[in-house]
């Protein structure tokens, strides 16, 4: 009997070393993978433009509009040709129109036109335009050096980008009402 109980261990120790363990049941189907989706293709790049073709030109921003500007021209400031070249220059390249006037505290038509140009009115009409103030009184012989030759007082003249008249000019003595100096000089501001 001790033989049969050795031939019995031996099978069950034969069957035990010769068994596989259960093989794992297999996973379900997973979902088929599907193909990425291809990127969108890039479109055709642009055709480089011809070399003289005239070139795209981005659009400059709007420009605000600036304020009638008035500036007393100060004979403490320096000379009258270095701030009338100053003030041209500023305003030239601000797109103002700039205009010298040559006028007097005591002359009454340049009083009148000091008055027309403080009104709300007239200041929100005269947009982009400077007025420099010169007491011909304490500028006289500055302004004739620099061409500036007026007989009569107040005058108007049209500046350029250096400060030296452009050769347009107005003459403000015989304006004798409001009507008069509204008309004769905010035209000439305008450049009408």
């Amino acid at each position: 009997m001790k033989r049969l109980l050795c031939c019995v261990c031996l099978l069950v120790a034969c069957d035990v070393s010769e068994s596989q363990p259960p093989e794992a049941s297999p996973e379900p189907d997973a979902a088929p993978v599907s193909k990425p989706a291809e990127p969108p293709t890039d479109p055709k790049p642009e055709a480089s433009p011809e070399p003289d073709a005239p070139q795209p030109v981005d659009a400059e921003p709007e420009r605000t509009p600036k304020p009638l500007s008035i500036v007393d021209i100060d004979p403490d400031a320096g000379p009258l040709g270095h701030q009338l070249k100053l003030h041209a220059k500023r305003a030239a390249k601000d797109g103002q129109r700039v205009v010298l006037e040559m006028g007097a505290p005591w002359c009454p038509p340049c009083k009148r036109a000091k008055k027309l140009l403080a009104e709300d009115a007239v200041k929100a009409e005269l947009e982009d335009v400077v007025v420099l103030r010169a007491n011909s009184d304490v500028w006289g012989e500055d302004l004739d050096d620099l061409g500036f030759n007026a007989p009569v007082i107040p005058v108007y003249y049209l500046l350029d980008g250096t400060g030296a008249p452009a050769g347009e000019s107005v003459r403000g003595d015989r304006w004798k009402s409001h009507d008069q100096v509204r008309k004769g000089l905010l035209a000439f501001l305008r450049g009408v």
